[in-house]
């Protein structure tokens, strides 16, 4: 059986299954239509919403978030292109100055999910400059140590970790880390997330005894501070660290971290969510490869349920739980005849 997950940042920050925790703090009632849709109805629909809602009175704010959301719709159909020419026009409405550190933080975004966009697209050289040309703007406009110079490295991190440039990534990784812990706090959620997506790009640099140990730190902290009991970021720092007890056979380790990863999921995002199945099909997973077939089927077909009905039969996601569910089934059935054959012989 094959997990619908990936070390990858970039390949995870726009699957469907994950949307960035600092990004991703806000209550429903505090969102919009587009932003509520997305990853809990089908794309098609996603983009229908974020349409129409462009259509009517919204304020500038809102407007920068539904043309954000919009774009990574339009991502999700595999229409990059109008994907980065929807978030540039976001860029418009949103500021770089020190006076709105909520402009400049989303302008900022903006300018990330496009080099990411090029970064998935093998466009390194174009990717590459634009992170550059992006934190020198940043750095100029509003300082070196400023929150938004922050979230360029931690991207820069990233980009150089999938290219294997091991000193540029550790490099850039720290710069992030040194701001976020100076402007926000050590166990702030952003400073936690940077160190966790350090944690990944260790992952795509094959450093994983190292990704494991500081998965294993991350998951202390976050565990032993309430605050954090249903945030999002606890479940991905948790899913990261079950799929390497797995790859290690620590089965039962990482059925507990998928385990409460999913609860964790289901209360921030609820029963339905694109990222609430991404845990139970991990946990589906792992309790195949533990022998629990029973938990396993449940767990698969829950999943399998909200994915078809938000993706779609043929979705890529869909299509890889419908695999785990039918190797379940047949795993199932291989244990019935066992046991009707040894009846028999008895």
């Amino acid at each position: 059986m094959k997990s619908a997950w990936t070390f990858s940042f970039f390949l995870g920050l726009f699957a469907w299954a994950y949307i960035p925790t600092a990004f991703a703090q806000e209550t429903s009632s505090n969102l919009t239509r587009c932003e509520n849709s997305f990853g809990k109805e089908p794309v098609g629909t996603t983009v229908e919403i974020c349409r129409l809602e462009l259509t009517g009175p919204v304020t500038q704010a809102k407007r920068v978030k539904i043309l954000e959301t919009l774009g990574k719709a339009y991502l999700a159909q595999n229409e990059a292109d109008l994907a980065i020419s929807t978030w540039n026009e976001a860029s418009q409405y949103s500021p770089l100055s020190r006076e709105d550190q909520v402009a400049a933080e989303a302008w900022t975004r903006l300018q990330v999910l496009i080099g990411q966009t090029y970064a998935q697209a093998d466009q390194t050289e174009r990717a590459e400059a634009h992170f550059q040309k992006t934190l020198s703007t940043v750095e100029q406009s509003i300082g070196r140590y400023s929150l938004p110079a922050g979230m360029v490295q931690d991207a820069l991190g990233t980009y150089y970790a999938l290219q294997s440039k091991a000193a540029e990534s550790e490099a850039a990784f720290k710069r992030s880390r040194i701001v976020y812990e100076i402007r926000l706090g050590k166990t702030n959620a952003r400073t936690l997330e940077t160190r966790m997506n350090h944690a990944v790009g260790l992952l795509d640099m094959e450093k994983e005894q190292e990704a494991l140990e500081s998965f294993q730190v991350l998951a202390e902290i976050i565990n032993a501070t309430p605050n954090y009991k249903n945030e999002p970021i606890r479940a991905e720092i948790l899913t990261f660290l079950g799929t390497l007890q797995m790859r290690g056979d620590q089965l039962q380790e990482a059925a507990k971290n998928y385990q409460t990863a999913f609860e964790v999921r289901q209360a921030a995002f609820g029963p339905n969510d694109i990222r609430t199945s991404q845990s139970l099909n991990n946990l589906g997973v792992v309790l195949y490869r533990a022998g629990d077939l029973k938990r396993a089927e449940v767990a698969l077909s829950r999943a399998y349920i909200i994915r078809a009905d938000a993706l779609g039969n043929e979705d890529p996601l869909t299509l890889s739980t419908q695999k785990n569910l039918q190797a379940v089934i047949a795993a199932q059935n291989a244990a019935k005849t066992g046991l009707s054959g040894s009846a028999k012989r008895n």
